[in-house]
């Protein structure tokens, strides 16, 4: 309920909102505030901010959707191997005394980010991390480039990852250069993802 737009003449989703809206609706007989704000604290929900949400499930998405699917449905073949890849931000901290055994409440100093790349080969339980400074696209061709080499034997790898604006072909041809950008494209089969909103 909450991925969609509020009612009419609402700008945005309020916890009082969201109570009146439920039982209007009949999900719930009733409901209290507390109830809600709770819900939606418990699954990190904050809808009253713009919300990763399908808008619309429209002819094009379901395709797409569809053939990302049916990707991951090929039966095994290491000529042809199925990699997911996705990257993962982190906060990087430091300890403020000398190190101890961790406990809880333990002040940390803020240090700066750096993100992790995860890769895994669903049917085979292959999987791999790669730390890097940022998730830029000079870091995701990086990782492309090292996803090709491990997979070095296979004839075409059918790579699926998100639509982050830097996972792109731009990425591989401003890092790698033309031919060996074009060399890595030529290897890679990126089913498209469908986009939200």
């Amino acid at each position: 309920m909450v991925c969609w737009k509020p009612p009419e003449g609402r700008a945005r989703w309020t916890v009082r909102l969201i109570v009146e809206e439920a039982v209007k609706r009949k999900l719930v007989p009733k409901a209290g505030r507390e109830t809600i704000r709770v819900l939606l604290q418990s699954h990190d929900l904050k809808p009253w901010r713009e919300m990763w949400c399908v808008a619309e499930l429209d002819q094009q998405y379901i395709q797409k959707m569809e053939d990302v699917l049916a990707v991951y449905e090929k039966p095994y073949d290491a000529a042809e191997p199925v990699v997911c890849m996705d990257e993962k931000p982190l906060a990087l901290h430091a300890d403020v005394r000398s190190p101890t055994p961790a406990k809880p409440g333990k002040p940390a100093k803020p240090c700066g980010t750096a993100n992790v790349f995860g890769v895994v080969e669903p049917k085979t339980g292959r999987h791999f991390t790669t730390a890097t400074p940022d998730r830029s696209g000079t870091e995701f061709a990086r990782m492309v480039g090292h996803v090709v080499k491990e997979y070095r034997f296979a004839k075409t790898i059918h790579l699926v990852v998100d639509n982050l604006n830097s996972h792109s072909r731009n990425s591989l041809i401003n890092y790698y250069g033309e031919q060996e950008g074009g060399y890595l494209l030529g290897s890679v089969n990126r089913p498209l993802h469908p986009k939200a909103r």
